[in-house]
């Protein structure tokens, strides 16, 4: 359970941080680059503490697929920021849980009972509602930034679902799959991946982090890197049908109420209800007959 929390406060550090970056007109890119830099210093620190170093194929290729998938949900987490807030966002990547939940149901054998599925079924109603964008928009209108098409906001909203979910599935699967002790060769080679696409990306954009980008990437670098061993860890100890459930919305709980309460982020009378919904959802998942 406490490594549950500490993913929930972690994961929801990195998205508040990032949106309090954007807030102070910081570029997000190089901020990227910069987190996932000392996400892998840390995990090769770790890694060269181990005694003993093995390594298996499937590790390698689990880890490689994950980078990729966290360098693009970062980019698709930025983009729904400026378009849907934090709030919204954050609780679309929350919704995510659909995906590695249903395949370890149907591979792992972890079924659900007749709440679990209540509250699965609820999710598929929260993620239209919770993809819609109101009048007051977050995103700025400019001559140089044209008005956003009307299906891009749900389109963003799928593509965020299914790049989160192929991730959290992917970490689901190492847990499965690979063995106990190749932890820190796992994070190391997700975060070395997501750090040559971002660089990559700095490269070709010609950007590259000022003091402040820096302050904020080593920041949301050292809560994506701590919070994603905790949900290692916490895989290892309860079943994916709680750990992602009860990550989600905690989550959702409490980034919303950081997002309103300090960043005075305001949520429309739709999405509201989608992300209401989505927590009532969550917490049916948690129930035990």
């Amino acid at each position: 359970m406490l490594f549950l929390v500490l993913n929930i406060v972690l994961l929801s550090g990195f998205g508040l941080f990032l949106k309090h970056a954007k807030d102070n007109q910081q570029r997000l890119n190089p901020i990227g680059f910069v987190n996932y830099l000392v996400a892998f210093f840390i995990s090769i620190w770790v890694l060269s503490q181990e005694q003993d170093f093995e390594f298996s194929k499937l590790t390698f290729v689990l880890g490689i697929s994950n980078g990729v998938t966290y360098a693009a949900g970062f980019e698709l987490f930025t983009l729904g920021i400026r378009l849907s807030g934090i709030v919204v966002t954050a609780a679309l990547v929350r919704l995510s849980i659909v995906l590695p939940i249903l395949v370890s149901m149907l591979f792992w054998k972890e079924i659900p009972n007749l709440w679990q599925a209540i509250g699965l079924l609820l999710t598929f109603v929260a993620i239209p509602l919770l993809s819609q964008r109101e009048k007051e928009s977050t995103y700025t209108f400019t001559p140089d930034r044209p008005e956003v098409p009307q299906g891009l906001g749900f389109a963003v909203a799928i593509t965020i679902l299914i790049i989160t979910g192929i991730s959290r599935l992917t970490m689901k699967a190492f847990n499965e799959m690979c063995p106990v002790d190749e932890k820190s060769l796992y994070m190391s080679l997700l975060f070395g991946v997501a750090t040559l696409i971002y660089l990559g990306i700095c490269l070709y954009q010609k950007t590259w982090p000022n003091w402040w980008e820096v302050f904020y990437g080593v920041l949301i670098g050292i809560c994506n890197v701590a919070g994603s061993w905790a949900l290692l860890i916490a895989l290892d100890q309860v079943s994916a049908l709680i750990a992602f459930p009860m990550s989600s919305s905690g989550g959702v709980l409490f980034t919303m109420f950081v997002g309103m309460v300090f960043l005075h982020e305001r949520l429309g009378r739709i999405p509201l209800i989608g992300a209401l919904l989505a927590m009532i959802a969550l917490i049916f998942v948690n129930l035990k007959p």
